[in-house]
């Protein structure tokens, strides 16, 4: 065996490379040269390319190394931004939310100020039993603008200060896609859902270009110490045709080597001629502002634009996914604001008319679709853009989220080669909601088994804000399809559906890079990305449980091109 490089950092222990299609593919030595996997293997082959420069990393016995996972679906910046915001996820009572509310209130009222904005997210109306209203923030808030995400961020709640801002009354249109909730007067109730959300959306105060970056920077660090070296963005903070609100701040960051983890930023519908006319590309990158600068280079190296995002349909939480059948009777009587089937927020024409105008710029394309009708219509759209086209793409095409397949096109992911891009911790928070939604159709949600069965590329992520970034317990419920949460004597949902460690672990990592046909990343074998962490031997040794210590993993170490983004407190290596 002949190397022409010498390793910077030799590791050795327990290594799961996830070489090859199945299994972990164990080594017991890895040797990193310039931020990239220079050979895996045994130690005694491995060792030739020590020098005396190298240096060393001896994993402790009782813990594991695999590669760091990359989040194919969490809006970062969002989360990032966010992070520091009113959060309502947990409450049982509208009550509880409107006392968590008042005391946001109370504490800026103390500090001076009565009228600013104040935001937050985390509301869940099948938790509570029914939608809020205006009125309500207004007791607790008097004459302040309030703005709270709904837990799926496709429905706010506005307070009537907010309204007004927006110019929202009883005269507001419902704009295409979305819907402006009225009581029984037909003014405003106070909840927005899908664009309707967009309605004067110029009177929101948004985050600064600075602001945005300094999250950036604080968030990085926090998705490190969970395992992640890289994500999937798929745009804005908010609609914003000039791209600053999104892509141009981690270019910036990137060039200035300040960029701490590996993003694909994508390009929302409304910014895709803002983005061909600059001659942006998927895959594109940035040049360093120092070439000379080893970090800069790497730093440089960590941004791509990504795909352009589209939006199919709602959510099942807001009842607002596009279904190919009624939604089930709702035991609460709760009204459906897209009608009985949800609504498509883009007819299959407009699909095909942006897949082709941004495939003929070189960008892919991702789009949003939970029901079953929303995504039997993107396959629809994605056929018809010609196989020779996408395939040319720097980037396979995807849909996000994909919660609800009809059996009939399951196999059409693979025969089209659109990448199943899931969250399968929503499988946790969201599988009560869908059985009062969906009812029996239930058994077809979250079809991991077949999609791979079938030709399906996985690509796992958190959606994050929208669930927490942990990406943990949604590698887990993969193989479980069952979580500690829903208690005792509650039977997996749809077991056959469940995959194998490897197999989720793959979606974690490599399968996220190979959405964006690299077939090495998210892998520790010769020539990939030096991206790895340090876990319990537990998380891969002991049997996937729910509650178990795959759910519950946290690592020990993570490096990012070879290079230490975080360690524990006290872990020796």
């Amino acid at each position: 065996m002949t190397y022409l490089s010498r390793a910077d950092l030799l590791v050795v222990g327990r290594i799961a490379t996830l070489a090859g299609e199945a299994g972990l593919g164990w080594v017991e030595a890895l040797a990193v040269g310039e931020g990239r996997v220079l050979a895996a293997g045994p130690l005694a082959e491995v060792g030739v390319l020590v020098t005396r420069g190298t240096r060393w990393l001896r994993i402790p016995d009782g813990h594991v190394v695999a590669p760091a996972v990359t989040d194919a679906h969490i809006h970062f910046l969002e989360a990032a931004v966010t992070a520091d915001e009113i959060d309502l996820e947990g409450t049982t009572t509208m009550e509880e939310a409107l006392a968590i509310v008042a005391r946001a209130h109370e504490a800026r009222v103390r500090a001076g100020d009565r009228a600013g904005w104040l935001f937050g997210h985390g509301w869940l109306a099948d938790r509570w039993g029914r939608l809020p209203a205006a009125g309500a923030l207004e007791a607790v808030a008097p004459g302040r603008p309030i703005a709270l995400w709904a837990h799926d961020h496709h429905a706010r709640w506005m307070s009537p200060a907010a309204l007004a801002a927006c110019g929202i009354d009883a005269g507001t249109p419902d704009p295409p896609g979305g819907m402006v909730g009225r009581d029984a007067d037909g003014q405003p109730s106070g909840v927005l859902f899908e664009h309707a959300t967009r309605i004067g959306v110029e009177a929101v105060p948004r985050p600064t270009s600075e602001r945005l970056a300094e999250a950036v920077v604080r968030h990085a660090d926090r998705l490190a110490a969970l395992g992640i070296a890289g994500v999937h963005d798929p745009g804005a903070t908010a609609p914003d045709p000039t791209l600053e609100g999104g892509l141009l701040v981690y270019r910036r960051l990137a060039a200035a080597g300040r960029l701490l983890l590996r993003v694909h930023a994508g390009v929302r519908d409304e910014q895709l001629e803002t983005a061909v006319a600059a001659g942006l590309h998927s895959g594109e990158g940035v040049a360093p502002a120092d070439p000379g600068d080893p970090q800069a280079r790497l730093s440089a190296a960590r941004f791509r634009v990504g795909w352009l995002k589209l939006f199919g349909d709602g959510s099942v939480g807001s009842r607002t996914a596009a279904m190919l059948e009624p939604y089930a009777a709702d035991p609460g009587g709760r009204a459906f604001p897209a009608g009985p089937r949800g609504r498509l927020l883009e007819s299959r024409e407009r699909m095909i008319e942006r897949v082709t105008a941004a495939a003929e710029a070189g960008i892919a394309t991702m789009i949003h679709a939970i029901g079953d009708g929303a995504v039997r219509t993107t396959l629809d759209a994605f056929a018809a853009v010609t196989a020779e086209r996408l395939a040319d793409l720097p980037y396979r095409p995807r849909i996000e989220h994909a919660q609800l397949i009809h059996p009939d096109d399951v196999g059409r992911f693979g025969r089209l080669g659109v990448v199943a891009s899931l969250q399968p911790v929503q499988l946790r928070s969201d599988e009560t909601i869908m059985r009062r939604a969906w009812g029996d159709r239930t058994r077809h949600a979250f079809a991991l088994a077949s999609l791979e069965a079938t030709g399906g590329l996985l690509a796992f992520g958190t959606d994050a804000p929208v669930e927490p970034a942990d990406p943990w317990p949604g590698i887990a419920m993969a193989v479980t399809r069952q979580a500690a949460e829903w208690g005792d004597g509650v039977p997996p949902s749809t077991p056959e559906e469940s995959i194998t460690l490897d197999r989720a672990l793959r979606a974690a990592t490599s399968g996220p890079w190979r959405a964006a046909r690299d077939e090495l990343g998210g892998r520790l074998v010769a020539g990939s990305p030096a991206d790895l962490v340090v876990l319990d031997a537990a998380v891969i040794d002991e049997p996937v449980r729910p509650g178990g210590a795959l759910a519950l993993a946290r690592p020990r170490l993570t490096l990012l091109d070879g290079e230490e983004r975080y360690r524990e407190a006290g872990f020796d290596a």
